[in-house]
């Protein structure tokens, strides 16, 4: 797989530990997946090609929007039901901080929480409803990473 680059919106340490506690309750079940883990949770602004990394970075240092709140309000799955996620709603907001770095139609914006075969999301997605509850949450920082590996290149506060 070629890498690539990402920017990531990132939740502040109440909502990471919100969302680390729903996917611990997977795990903790059993699921493993193939998520990448090690990363805070995040919802991705945009995926681009490594030559637009420079681009990015100003991007990034020149960013004028503010954190965020944002309310959690569903789980839902896609990519043949392999992928199972919590997702804010789309405010206007961080559909500004989408578009500040890509205007990709058809982006949803979700947090992962587990990925792999249809069988075990669709089992995981039922023990994730029954545990599941509305909740608001912040994002405070964008980052630039490259993946895969996954490495973070740079980070900013959201003011």
């Amino acid at each position: 797989m070629d890498k690539f680059l990402c920017v990531l919106g990132i939740y502040d340490g109440d909502t990471q530990r919100a969302l680390a506690e729903y996917q611990d309750s997977i795990l903790q079940a059993g699921f493993k997946g193939r998520q990448t883990m090690g990363i805070p949770f995040h919802v991705t602004l945009g995926t681009f090609p490594l030559e637009r990394r420079e681009e990015l970075e100003n991007k990034l240092n020149g960013i004028k929007a503010g954190p965020m709140e944002v309310y959690f309000n569903h789980i839902g799955m896609f990519e043949g039901q392999q992928v199972l996620f919590i997702a804010p709603d789309v405010c206007g907001e961080l559909l500004a901080l989408k578009e500040a770095f890509s205007d990709e139609k058809g982006w949803t914006a979700h947090t992962t929480m587990l990925i792999d075969e249809r069988e075990n999301t669709i089992k995981a997605m039922e023990l994730l409803g029954e545990k599941f509850r509305r909740f608001s949450g912040r994002i405070e920082r964008a980052a630039l990473y490259e993946f895969f590996p996954a490495q973070k290149l740079l980070e900013k506060n959201l003011k």
